[in-house]
């Protein structure tokens, strides 16, 4: 019986170990930002308006359509285009990457003269995902390619050298942190790291310790938070302290705020937030600030102030709750949480170097009819910079906004050191802090990340490992079903 038993807990152990793919989390996120995330920059960019215009048009644009990634491939020196394998890319030094074709269209006074599909440059390919050319190979045909079957991909092969990008962890954006605050004249505190695409504007809400509340966020400083509620156009104090001050605590605390900050209307509002800044155009500058940087997850143009309103009421009735309850929120809780991997981060650099690819994009058109033609679109897309900028981050690991160690030579002293790092996890938390609470083990690691695994020194407890079985879920996956569900239930949209 115990030898049964035993053999089909060996027999469970191996099937699992076969079906469980160590590096997906890497592949997926490469593929989701390949399928999803690089049409969503182009789309978000999608038109260029050069200033200089060709001789009889008085209106024209440069449209950018489609993108498409082709697999790995190279032009050799007698002018030959072939694919490329993994292990000829680490054997001759080669950059393991595939030509991105995008589809760019002239328009002129509103007609389309002219639409073809351009190189505008190379991009990376990640081991054994489905644009790699070692996808869907038996194991038989892998060996033929010089492979290892049992090599789980999830890496890039950059100038020769297998590298990875580090799977990070940080707080999770567009939600709300409460905690007691440690500025003099402060109680509490709420925070939020709002996040939408290219913006990303930390907000704070702070209560003081006589009673007053104040936001800030963007260049806006300490700004108090019923005059950003005006601004918004919720000017009814009644109807705040109905759905706010439903106790004895909460109700002090908006009667001194009404008390103290006496502004009537929207449009005083707007003129008081918009001097704090020093502008000569107060108002405009106000509404500006509202509308594109204040919780810009929930919109970014006019029609959105109605709910951030109504987002701005929800967190002080959280902020005072907390406050009265003298509870935080327990922000190492791994729901406030995020796993960054492949998707984020190209994203993220991607996004940074489109824009100047674009400016270069629009000096080059004009340059073109300065000299009297209207230059084709491979012309003004010059594929050469986009590649070398991607290539040159993954290689040394410096990304945007001046981050380093993103990327890493990945581990090959054994087969479980190579899976070890592939599944491991980077908090952005510098390791020169002591930063306890962060580095201890929590509750809400069990079954995701090793109770064991994490280097002495500084970085204890801000590395960590991503358990063996564990899978990273993808963000907003159900997010349309869900919202279906609770509609179906009552909820309605504000």
């Amino acid at each position: 019986m115990t030898t049964a038993k035993s053999d089909n807990g060996e027999k469970l152990l191996n099937a699992a170990i076969n079906s469980a793919n160590f590096a997906e989390h890497h592949i997926k996120s490469f593929e989701y930002f390949i399928d999803t995330g690089l049409q969503n920059i182009i789309d978000s960019q999608s038109m260029i308006e050069p200033v200089i215009l060709p001789p009889g048009i008085k209106e024209f644009k440069i449209k950018l359509g489609k993108i498409k990634i082709g697999k790995p491939d190279r032009i050799e020196v007698d002018g030959i285009l072939r694919p490329i394998m993994p292990m000829e890319a680490r054997l001759r030094d080669l950059t393991y990457d595939a030509p991105m074709m995008l589809t760019i269209s002239y328009i002129a006074d509103g007609k389309v003269i002219r639409e073809e599909d351009a190189l505008i440059g190379r991009m990376p390919i990640v081991i054994k995902s489905k644009f790699c050319n070692l996808y869907g190979l038996s194991d038989e045909e892998l060996i033929a390619q010089k492979e290892d079957p049992s090599d789980p991909g999830g890496y890039f092969i950059i100038n020769g050298t297998e590298r990875i990008i580090i799977t990070t962890e940080d707080l999770a954006p567009n939600n709300l942190l409460i905690s007691k605050e440690n500025q003099e004249g402060f109680l509490y505190s709420a925070k939020i790291f709002a996040d939408a695409e290219s913006i990303k504007v930390p907000h704070t809400l702070l209560l003081s310790a006589n009673n007053l509340l104040y936001i800030s966020f963007g260049k806006i400083k300490k700004i108090p938070i019923l005059i950003l509620l005006k601004a918004l156009g919720f000017t009814n104090t009644n109807e705040l302290f109905k759905r706010v001050g439903d106790d004895e605590y909460k109700e002090s605390v908006l009667n001194i705020n009404t008390m103290a900050f006496e502004i009537g209307s929207e449009k005083e509002a707007l003129e008081y937030i918009g001097k704090s800044l020093h502008s000569m155009h107060p108002i405009e500058t106000a509404e500006s600030n509202i509308d594109t940087i204040f919780l810009p997850f929930l919109g970014i143009d006019k029609s959105s102030r109605n709910l951030k309103a109504e987002y701005l009421i929800y967190t002080i009735n959280q902020l005072l709750v907390h406050a009265r309850d003298k509870k935080e929120v327990d922000k190492d809780h791994y729901r406030n949480k995020r796993l960054h991997g492949e998707n984020y981060n190209l994203d993220m650099l991607f996004r940074f170097i489109f824009k100047q690819v674009l400016n270069d994009a629009k000096y080059n058109f004009e340059r073109g009819i300065k000299r009297d033609r209207i230059p084709s679109p491979q012309y003004i897309f010059i594929s050469d910079q986009l590649t070398s900028r991607l290539v040159s981050s993954l290689a040394t690991g410096q990304w945007v906004g001046g981050r380093v160690g993103i990327t890493q030579h990945l581990d090959r002293r054994s087969f479980p050191s190579t899976i070890s790092h592939l599944r491991k996890v980077e908090s952005l938390l510098t390791s020169n802090r002591e930063n306890y609470r962060a580095r201890d083990l929590h509750g809400t690691h069990f079954g995701r990340f090793c109770a064991v695994e994490t280097p002495e020194g500084g970085k204890i407890g801000l590395t960590k490992n991503i358990a063996i079985f564990a899978k990273i879920s993808e963000d907003n996956l159900y997010e349309k079903e869900f919202i279906e569900k609770i509609k179906r239930q009552g909820v309605k949209e504000i």
